[in-house]
């Protein structure tokens, strides 16, 4: 199976099913999160072991990783004190930006960003990417948000949403690249249909959890 059939068939079955338990049933949306960052950090520790100064990395990686984990538990236990849909459109927004620069990425190829680091992120990609999360945030509380709540996000709320799942996401993206790049390997797995590994597939979301609860903390409670 391509990546690219692999992507649609992933995102044809696991978006639904997480935004259907991230709005519907919070504790086993918190277990599934739990099951799969911990899955992720097994991975990290797995591609770092022959890093030099290990230890710092793993500290690290406990501190990325798992850090990223309780702030979207966090997160989501926010959503439901001030009724709001931020974990949701984090996830929405993390998916499409992903899946619209790796589309349009394939699609119109181009110059590369990170030549050195991710041979196959490109500047079309990129701003593909980018796009995607305009036209969602964009439209999100007339056509989107809608369909579960009467909750409606601020024009600020949607710079800051396509900026966090654009750049914040793309520099989390990235730093994973980076450390593959490092272990001289893929993959941080194989697990998800020669789809990479869970750690590929949270790579943005590690680090825009973290920006966007920084966000949502300060301007919300």
């Amino acid at each position: 199976m391509s990546s690219l059939t692999s992507r649609i068939v992933i995102g044809l079955i696991g978006f639904p099913s997480i935004i259907f338990l991230i709005i519907n049933h919070i504790l086993i949306f918190f277990a599934i999160v739990i099951f799969c960052y911990l899955l992720a950090f097994q991975e990290y520790v797995k591609l770092i072991k022959t890093f030099s100064s290990y230890n710092k990395w793993f500290v690290f990686g406990i501190i990325y990783i798992l850090g990223s984990m309780i702030s979207l538990i966090y997160l989501r236990t926010i959503d439901d004190q001030i009724l709001s849909f931020f974990t949701f459109l984090l996830f929405s927004g993390v998916m499409i930006n992903d899946s619209m620069a790796f589309i349009v990425g394939k699609l119109l190829k181009g110059p590369k960003i990170l030549p050195n680091i991710s041979p196959n992120k490109t500047v079309s990609g990129f701003f593909g990417g980018l796009v995607g999360s305009i036209i969602f945030f964009s439209y999100c509380n007339e056509y989107i948000l809608p369909i579960f709540t009467n909750y409606q996000i601020s024009m600020v709320d949607k710079y800051v949403m396509i900026f966090i799942c654009n750049v914040v996401g793309f520099f989390g993206d990235s730093f994973e690249s980076y450390l593959k790049r490092k272990a001289k390997i893929k993959d941080s797995s194989n697990i998800l249909m020669g789809h990479g590994g869970m750690f590929d597939r949270l790579d943005s979301l590690i680090l825009t959890t973290p920006v966007t609860l920084f966000y949502v903390y300060a301007y919300y409670l």
